[in-house]
């Protein structure tokens, strides 16, 4: 059984990314098959429903992949500045936060309407749920590599 949903996700991952052409995205191509693995082992779906949901998503991936990427490019711009955050640098990186965690929230919302179209609201919160603690492990890695914003040390001009 485990096979069939390895082979299965596998295929359906390829046709997510297409052909990866360098080492990072044979490392995301290789993590969204270990995720889809975890995600349908844990959901018990059978049948027209695992269809259904395994199309959608393989859909909602592709554009959460997107987000995940915009957060990418926002931690490569705080790493040039975490050391030296001036007023004009922070306030930058907190406008750019919130455009990516509001943009991922409007896609959670989104989804979730659609996922509730092809299996119960039920089966919708569980995805979630797993969804959720999949990032929170993502994101506790993250956060340890991540330092806090050192502010920029005061100019004082004296004449």
């Amino acid at each position: 059984m485990l096979k069939k949903i390895i082979a299965g996700t596998l295929l359906s991952a390829m046709t997510l990314f297409a052909l990866p052409s360098n080492e990072l995205e044979l490392m995301l191509l290789n993590k969204a098959v270990q995720k889809k693995t975890i995600v349908l082992a844990n959901m018990h779906l059978n049948g027209e429903t695992k269809e259904k949901f395994s199309k959608l998503y393989d859909e909602y991936q592709d554009k959460l992949m997107k987000h995940r990427i915009d957060e990418l490019k926002l931690i490569q711009d705080y790493a040039l500045k975490f050391n030296d955050m001036t007023d004009e640098n922070a306030n930058k990186v907190i406008t750019k936060w919130i455009t990516v965690e509001e943009a991922e929230l409007v896609l959670k919302k989104d989804y979730m309407a659609k996922f509730k179209k092809v299996m119960p609201s039920a089966d919708v919160i569980r995805y979630f749920q797993i969804e959720n603690r999949l990032q929170l492990m993502v994101e506790v890695q993250k956060s340890s590599l991540i330092p806090l914003a050192q502010p920029a040390p005061i100019k004082i001009d004296i004449k």
